[in-house]
C-alpha cells in the first residue's frame, strides 16, 4: 500500500509560473529536488539558464495566454509566484493584467483539466475593498480564485520580502533597513521575510494541504 502511494506521488506534475522571480527561483529548486514530482513545467517569457532532467520550459506570449495554454499537458499542482509593480508594469492596467488576469486564466484553465492544488503568492494587506490599488488587486485575485473551486487553494501573504533580486527596488531597500532596525518592536506578522521561507511554506502546504482554502500569513511562514 505504501509503495502504491509513493508511486502515485512520483507521477505528479507541477507547473510553476514566475520561476525567474525572487520566490520563484527558490521554489523551482525545491520542486526539482522533491520526490513528489517527476515533471516540473515552467511557464516563462524568456528561457531560464537552467537545465534539469525533470524541468520542461514552456515559453509563452502571456498576452495570448489562454490560447497558448492549450498545448500543455494536464498538471496536478500549480504554483504561482507572478508579481510585478505598477512602475515596472508601466500602468495600473498592465499591473492588473499580470497580478490578476494571468493567475486567474491559468487557474481556471487547469482546474477544468483536473488540477487539484493551486498555491499563489499574494501580499499582506490584500483586500478587494482596499483603497490602496495594489492591495485591492491582490484581494480581488484571492476572491476570484476562491470562486473557482479548487480542492486545495493556498494563499500566501508575505510581508516585505528579502533576498537576491535581479532588479533594485529603492522603496523596498529603504523599507527593509527600517524594518530590520526596529525588528524587536515590529509584530512578527509584519517583519521582513526571506523568500526561501515563503518557498518552503508553499512546499509544506503541498505536502499536507487542507481542504478548500488556506490563507497562510507571514508570521506563519517565518517558521519555515
Amino acid at each position: 500500500m505504501i509503495k502504491n502511494i509513493q508511486e502515485e506521488l512520483d507521477t505528479q506534475t507541477a507547473l510553476i509560473v514566475g520561476a525567474s522571480g525572487l520566490i520563484g527561483e527558490q521554489l523551482l529548486a525545491l520542486l526539482l529536488a522533491s520526490s513528489r514530482y517527476n515533471k516540473v513545467i515552467a511557464l516563462v517569457r524568456q528561457p531560464l539558464s537552467l537545465e534539469h532532467h525533470k524541468l520542461e520550459q514552456y515559453q509563452v506570449n502571456f498576452e495570448n495566454l489562454a490560447q497558448e495554454l492549450s498545448d500543455l499537458c494536464p498538471v496536478d499542482h500549480i504554483y504561482c509566484t507572478l508579481g510585478t509593480t505598477i512602475k515596472k508594469a508601466g500602468s495600473k492596467e498592465a499591473f492588473y493584467q499580470v497580478d490578476h488576469n494571468y493567475p486567474l486564466t491559468i487557474a481556471e484553465y487547469f482546474h477544468h483539466r483536473g488540477a487539484s492544488l493551486f498555491a499563489i503568492v499574494s501580499a499582506i494587506g490584500a483586500n478587494k475593498h482596499s483603497a490602496v490599488f495594489y492591495n485591492q488587486v491582490k484581494g480581488k485575485v484571492e476572491a476570484n480564485l476562491a470562486d473557482i473551486g479548487y480542492q486545495h487553494l493556498g494563499i500566501f501573504q508575505p510581508s516585505m520580502l528579502v533576498g537576491n533580486r535581479k532588479e533594485f527596488r529603492v522603496g523596498e531597500y529603504i523599507g527593509t533597513i527600517f524594518m530590520k532596525l526596529f525588528a524587536l518592536i515590529i509584530p512578527k506578522k509584519y517583519q521582513v521575510i526571506e523568500a526561501i521561507k515563503v518557498a518552503n511554506a508553499m512546499m509544506a502546504f503541498a505536502d499536507k494541504p487542507s481542504k478548500e482554502i488556506s490563507i497562510i500569513q507571514s508570521d506563519q511562514m517565518q517558521n519555515h
